[in-house]
């Protein structure tokens, strides 16, 4: 990969495959800065390893669902960094259970986050 001092966003950072991703383009020579929504200590303890290594990684606290949150990202974006190359929109969802047992908020949480959360912070870096 060409990641070396590219500037990159990750939303959902702070574990499973968002993790994973933090950690690759990290190793890469990456600038990268993710987001977390609640698990503060997973991220913290991503930062400190990785900056442990000699890598650029910083994260912030952002709801990618609350479009207050994306503005406030992509400020914290421009002021950490000066600018973007590349946003991986990552952060996601689930709320497995049948259709008939799925509440209306659950449904709404989910959507918000997986898709309306791209939208909006896609469209928040864009103008």
């Amino acid at each position: 990969m060409q990641l070396n001092q590219k500037r990159i966003l990750i939303t959902g950072g702070s574990r499973g495959i968002g993790k994973a991703i933090v950690e690759r383009f990290a190793e890469e020579g990456a600038h990268v800065l993710f987001t977390y929504k609640s698990n503060m200590a997973s991220a913290l303890d991503i930062v400190e390893a990785l900056s442990a290594k000699g890598y650029h990684v910083h994260t912030v606290k952002a709801d990618v669902s609350q479009q207050d949150d994306c503005q406030a990202l992509v400020k914290h974006v421009q002021d950490t960094f000066g600018g973007l190359d590349v946003l991986v929109n990552n952060a996601g969802i689930t709320r497995d259970t049948l259709m008939l047992r799925m509440s209306l908020d659950q449904f709404d949480d989910v959507v918000n986050t997986n898709l309306r959360g791209v939208w909006m912070l896609t469209q928040a870096l864009l103008s």
